[in-house]
């Protein structure tokens, strides 16, 4: 009784389409009792298979680019190669397992005596086995792929969704991907899968940006290098490309390779941060990237090559302590960072934004920290946006200014210590209108830096509830700050308005 062979399901472990055509009229000869002819057209299929992977292959390697020109020139005179490609492989390395070398032979010499009135008959055993190991050990893609196992790569992610959502495992998937390819080709593949994203539509721009995390997970150093020079030395990525911050915060040493192009570089991933929706999620990976940044490089070459990076990178944290981190490394990257923190809180609301965030949300001792690592002059410009804010009649900055900044120790202890040692400086920054005719620095403390003892101490270190000042008192405090705060806050407005129309 002859051995069932699926038709359908073998013919779709062929990915080369003439050895699939020579494999379907092997089946069809077996099924027809034509056993010989069956042997015969599995060989076809077979070799014809190993011919042109060796002529893929030859871009990449000599020894297969030596046989395959030995093939291609018996191809060309008509002749039968089948036994040189034999004899040439089987000294090689190509086919890896002993067994795929006896196979060939085996099929080699059974092909021979089916093709010729040898006598001897051919069994369905042996057609059956032929058919069936030629798939599994050769038209299976046993051997890696070059050029051609990309561009079938690329097809599949065209019309097939290599990742759905019931499937676990996706590196798993992605690693059998790469199994299927001979690393060679590996960059060439990136390269033709980030050019196909916005072409072929949804599925495949998904299939392509999951594979490019997989990969990057891997934290190889040979695919790290792949990936930064096909998705940023390479090329320029459009703003929209939020999923290269994936691919990143999967691996963030991708960014310790040098770019060709250091500030187009820097561009384009700093438009790329700044473009993405700033969800939880996504901060917590920024947050990631920007941590890993400042520990992989030098301060003077982290700024040389992704000063636009960080600046956009805190322009989304800014609200988060770990710019602290950033902070303690003082000069330049402290400077870049400073100028977004005193930029943003400009605006009397991102001024409450900011204090709420640090008094609800920074866990016990980030404030410290922060306070401690921002520059003195930082720190009191920071102080004089809470305080404008709080004449503004945001009701967080308020209650801040009229408890003398008290909720903010770490901040508040650095600016004072700046306005005692650098009075004429911290003048220049209360005038805004260069005329004298600012509160001096002693008077700005003693309206909004003069704290009672036992406010400063933290929340967390006092037994029992903290004291709260009479309603009566807060409205006299009001009154007093309100009252001092209007023409300061008035100046303030007006030199605002003067610079943006100059």
């Amino acid at each position: 009784m002859s051995g069932h062979i699926d038709k359908e399901q073998l013919l779709s472990q062929v990915h080369n389409e003439d050895s699939k055509g020579y494999l379907s009229e092997a089946i069809d000869c077996y099924r027809a009792g034509a056993y010989r002819a069956a042997v015969v057209m599995t060989a076809c299929s077979v070799f014809e298979d190993l011919r042109t992977k060796l002529r893929d292959f030859a871009l990449y390697d000599d020894a297969a680019k030596e046989i395959s020109s030995k093939i291609e020139n018996a191809f060309d005179r008509q002749k039968s190669y089948e036994a040189e490609v034999f004899r040439d492989l089987r000294d090689s390395n190509f086919l890896g397992d002993p067994e795929n070398k006896r196979y060939l032979l085996e099929l080699l010499t059974a092909r021979n005596r089916a093709a010729h009135a040898s006598g001897l008959a051919t069994t369905n055993a042996e057609a059956f086995k032929f058919i069936t190991e030629g798939v599994t050990r050769i038209l299976g893609r046993r051997l890696q792929w070059a050029e051609q196992g990309v561009s079938e790569l690329l097809e599949r992610m065209k019309r097939i969704d290599l990742f759905p959502s019931f499937v676990q495992g996706r590196s798993f998937i992605a690693d059998e991907e790469l199994e299927g390819l001979d690393p060679r080709v590996h960059a060439l593949m990136i390269s033709r899968m980030v050019d196909g994203i916005g072409q072929f539509g949804v599925i495949y721009d998904r299939n392509a940006q999951v594979l490019f995390e997989c990969f990057a997970e891997r934290s190889d150093p040979r695919m790290r290098g792949h990936l930064f020079d096909n998705l940023i030395n390479n090329r320029t990525l459009l703003p929209g490309s939020a999923w290269l911050i994936d691919v990143l915060a999967a691996d963030t040493a991708i960014l310790a390779h040098k770019a060709k192009n250091v500030s187009a570089a820097d561009a384009a991933i700093s438009a790329i941060i700044a473009n993405v929706v700033g969800d939880e999620e996504r901060l917590d990976q920024l947050q990631f990237i920007f941590e890993e940044l400042i520990k992989l490089h030098a301060d003077a070459i982290l700024l040389q090559r992704y000063e636009m990076t960080l600046k956009a990178l805190s322009e989304k944290l800014w609200l988060r302590p770990v710019l602290t981190n950033a902070l303690a490394k003082e000069g330049r990257l402290r400077d870049v960072v400073e100028q977004v923190l005193l930029s943003r809180t400009k605006s009397p609301e991102e001024a409450e934004c900011l204090l709420g965030e640090i008094i609800t949300k920074w866990e016990i001792g980030e404030e410290t920290y922060f306070g401690k690592y921002l520059s003195g002059r930082s720190a009191f410009s920071l102080i004089v946006n809470f305080c404008s804010a709080g004449g503004e009649g945001m009701e967080r900055c308020s209650r801040l200014a009229q408890r003398g900044c008290s909720q903010i120790p770490g901040v508040r202890a650095t600016a004072v210590e700046y306005l005692r040692e650098n009075e004429q400086s911290a003048w220049e920054i209360l005038d805004l209108d260069d005329d004298g005719s600012g509160p001096s620095p002693e008077e700005f403390f003693e309206h909004y830096l003069k704290a009672e003892p036992e406010w400063l101490i933290p929340w967390w270190a006092v037994p029992e509830p903290e004291y709260e000042p009479s309603d009566e008192e807060l409205a006299a405090s009001q009154r007093q700050s309100q009252a001092f705060s209007r023409k300061f806050n008035a100046r303030r407005k007006a030199s605002s308005t003067l610079a943006k129309a100059g």
